[in-house]
């Protein structure tokens, strides 16, 4: 596990040091692949997605883009969605998003504003790092 200053502190000067995760978890990405079948089964796009906490699922979800008829509801947003409904707060500040592909800049800003603290993607738990805007 690595340790890095959150983003708060590294604008604020706050010391709050975040543990990260190297790598993906095997069984995380298990998961998020999981939910692109799901997807597939379901007549959607092929994309999965989970919000983790430690190393507790918070929240997976399929795409829904093509099932709600909602451009906006890519397995990333939805997840993101159900995570801060079942934290019960917007702010996901040391959860981790993991997904199928690469999120687009769409998801990655979600993530970024959420308080999504790393991004992992694809089979081998590509470590995408933080969410940014604009990349």
């Amino acid at each position: 596990m690595n340790l890095r200053l959150s983003r708060r502190a590294a604008m604020f000067g706050t010391p709050l040091l975040l543990a990260t995760q190297a790598t993906a978890d095997p069984a995380q990405i298990a998961r998020a692949f999981a939910m692109r079948d799901k997807a597939v089964a379901d007549g959607d796009q092929p994309y999965g997605a989970v919000i983790v906490r430690g190393s507790a699922i918070i929240a997976e979800m399929p795409s829904r883009v093509i099932v709600n008829g909602d451009p906006t509801a890519h397995a990333e947003m939805e997840a993101i969605r159900a995570a801060a409904k079942v934290l019960g707060s917007r702010d996901l500040s040391g959860c981790v998003l993991v997904s199928s592909s690469r999120p687009c800049p769409m998801c990655e800003a979600a993530a970024h504003w959420a308080g999504i603290s790393r991004m992992y993607h694809g089979q081998v738990g590509v470590d995408a790092g933080a969410p940014g805007l604009c990349r």
